[in-house]
């Protein structure tokens, strides 16, 4: 079954928060003013429900895992199984959290996850656009904490702090065992200062940083002496974010061509790659959105579009991901953008934020996407059209792919004169 939608009609169609994320860190912010409409005002009353019994907690999240998560197989499972197993020995809170983050876990699919309370507060989506902290994104590989991304002026940053670091401790704690809400709750209980030990190839590195309230600009632009516009977008979320990208459209629209620098990007709210691309579009399919029952819904631009045709240079990179890779891929497919760099992380699931009893939060993964030419690019990523290595020097002043990028404009503007 397929629906065409209009991307004006897109926040009707998503009647649920849908997120798509590289990190398995989403959260909503509790203290957001959800008087906006009635289904912030849903969401308010259900985080301020009364405490359930550890019980009925599992249970919920077990009914809404059974009728919500994409896979209605849920990987091949007799669901039942898990309530059969669990639902008698839960007697405390944290016997819940064991229970349903095993249930979880049986699905093999990292980015469907149960959040305890503490971390569900704490961590937030940037919906406010600033975050008290160090500046810090990380996942985990195995047992290492990886940084893939360090916040624009920063403490982190300020620290010279890269991506790529591998962090050993925090506070005198090792964190190679540990989970990544109980990392993110070692930075967070930290009063003002956070001790940080990392590697960098050989070179242990101590540092300590002082915690301060960061805004966050997720996206800006500079337009050189050749004209032309480049834009940085270091992430997708915010609510601000397609009123953004809007005032940077505008603001490169007499410029001979623009780069869009999706490297190091994890993502954010779907929703808003939407918007952002229907800005450059004009009646073309943005994407498809798939369902666990198999209906398909495609979402389609506006007639009108504010960007002023030129030519469009994207650049990506392993740690592009989902929302920047929806954003890459559609404006690819529709107005012929190229991109260069390396082949992207290669996420198309998309995941609900779901608030539970208990101050706690569910993750599931709900539905999927794909690209206008119809590919799914899960764990397969987007194939630059042209590949440009990262080759890093050791101050990170040289930036090639950047700089091919340039040239590419310069060579394509040169040929339509």
């Amino acid at each position: 079954m397929n629906n065409e939608i209009k991307i004006k009609n897109i926040i009707i169609y998503l009647a649920i928060i849908i997120i798509s994320f590289i990190t398995a860190d989403i959260f909503f912010n509790p203290e957001i003013n959800f008087k906006t409409n009635f289904f912030h005002n849903l969401m308010h009353k259900i985080l301020i429900y009364e405490d359930i019994a550890p019980q009925r907690l599992f249970v919920k999240a077990w009914r809404i895992t059974k009728n919500e998560y994409i896979d209605s197989s849920l990987n091949g499972q007799n669901w039942a199984k898990w309530r059969l197993r669990y639902f008698r020995h839960i007697k405390t809170i944290d016997d819940a959290n064991v229970a349903i983050n095993s249930m979880l876990a049986s699905l093999n699919d990292p980015y469907t996850k149960f959040m305890k309370s503490n971390s569900f507060k704490k961590q937030k989506i940037i919906l406010d656009s600033q975050i008290t902290g160090v500046g810090i994104l990380f996942y985990k590989a195995g047992e290492d904490v990886i940084i893939n991304h360090v916040i624009a002026n920063s403490p982190a940053q300020n620290a010279n702090i890269y991506t790529g670091d591998y962090i050993i401790s925090i506070n005198g704690k090792e964190v190679k065992n540990l989970e990544t809400d109980e990392i993110a709750e070692l930075i967070n209980t930290s009063k003002d200062t956070v001790d940080l030990v990392i590697k960098r190839k050989n070179e242990i590195i101590k540092k300590t940083l002082i915690k301060k309230v960061i805004p966050i600009k997720t996206m800006n632009y500079v337009i050189t002496k050749d004209n032309i516009g480049i834009i940085y977008l270091s992430n997708i979320m915010g609510k601000k974010a397609a009123n953004d990208f809007d005032g940077i459209i505008k603001g490169t629209n007499n410029t001979n061509g623009i780069i869009i620098d999706l490297r190091n990007n994890y993502g954010g709210i779907i929703a808003n790659a939407m918007q952002m691309a229907n800005l450059m579009l004009t009646n073309e399919m943005i994407l498809s959105i798939k369902s666990r029952n198999g209906d398909e819904y495609q979402i389609y631009a506006d007639n009108e579009k504010i960007f002023k045709d030129k030519p469009v240079v994207i650049l990506i990179d392993r740690n592009t991901a989902s929302a920047a890779e929806v954003l890459a891929g559609t404006l690819r497919n529709n107005i012929n953008a190229i991109l260069i760099g390396e082949k992207s992380f290669g996420k198309s699931s998309i995941q609900q934020v779901i608030p539970m009893q208990n101050g706690t939060g569910l993750i599931i993964t709900s539905n999927k996407y794909i690209l206008p030419d119809g590919k799914d690019i899960n764990n397969k990523g987007l194939i630059p059209d042209i590949t440009v290595n990262k080759k890093s020097t050791k101050n990170n002043s040289e930036d090639i792919q950047l700089q091919e990028a340039v040239k590419l404009i310069q060579k394509i503007v040169k040929n339509e004169k």
